[in-house]
């Protein structure tokens, strides 16, 4: 027999999922990242399985994670400037497709340019969520232009050891804030994240603290990045000072700011 205090846990945790899968997703970003791959974009080629040289990339970010099995490019819709609606020749969560990601799908196709941007992307297939929810009908309006850098979007707030974290921060941490980009993040001119980066990027305490992260985790070049926090008392927002991370186009993110969603 269970000891009250673990089925208390599982209780919590049950109710937990029960309450996220009633929660409604929406998109949260699409970010026109790249504009004219090389044409020697040989790991996307392979994720694509054709080649994607001389298309762009537009990352989607969702606020719910995503059914693998249901991300396809028809299940996709990209208005473009010229007013045409064109499927994507590629539509995949890698390289964000760790457990607590995959929430993040890289559009690829010709959408069009800084001059002539796209316009709007919506859901028009079976897109589910990992609940099994429908997502056909979602739709974003608000495609950040080619010329910007990247913006926090979503952050959340787990223990340390939690499931998916993989050892990604030191026994000194109390909390792990899972940060997501717009899309991928690295120093200036593809560098890899390093101190100034760390010190860049302020959460603020539900007791009033401001503080840096012990270090940052899981930094492989994708939308996601870990800080690792020190203190116990639980984060309730993250601030990031502009010009610190970059994207794939070396565009530089401004000023950002996003509330921490609690896992724990």
């Amino acid at each position: 027999m269970k000891p009250l205090a673990t089925i208390a846990l599982l209780f919590c945790s049950v109710a937990a999922n029960a309450q996220d899968s009633k929660v409604e997703a929406r998109i949260l970003s699409a970010y026109h990242g790249l504009d004219q791959l090389p044409e020697r974009a040989g790991a996307l080629a392979l994720i694509c399985g054709r080649p994607v040289g001389g298309h762009d990339g537009m990352p989607v970010v969702f606020s719910a994670q995503l059914d693998i099995d249901t991300v396809s490019p028809d299940a996709f819709a990209v208005e473009t400037s010229s007013g045409d609606t064109l499927t994507p020749l590629c539509a995949t969560l890698r390289p964000a497709r760790e457990p607590l990601e995959r929430r993040t799908v890289l559009l690829i196709g010709p959408f069009g340019s800084a001059d002539s941007p796209p316009l709007g992307v919506e859901v028009v297939g079976r897109l589910r969520d990992v609940h099994g929810n429908a997502l056909a009908g979602l739709r974003t309006d608000a495609v950040t232009a080619l010329s910007a850098g990247p913006s926090l979007v979503f952050a959340e707030r787990f223990a340390p050891g939690a499931p998916g974290l993989d050892e990604e921060c030191p026994e000194a941490t109390a909390q792990a804030v899972l940060l997501t980009w717009e899309g991928g993040v690295t120093g200036p001119r593809g560098a890899d994240l390093a101190e100034a980066q760390r010190t860049a990027i302020s959460v603020v305490l539900e007791n009033g603290g401001r503080v840096h992260p012990l270090i940052l985790g899981d930094v492989d070049r994708d939308n996601h990045v870990i800080a690792c926090v020190g203190e116990a008392s639980p984060a309730v927002s993250v601030n990031v000072t502009a010009g610190f991370f970059h994207d794939p186009g070396d565009d530089a993110n401004p000023d950002t700011r996003v509330d921490v969603i609690s896992k724990f």
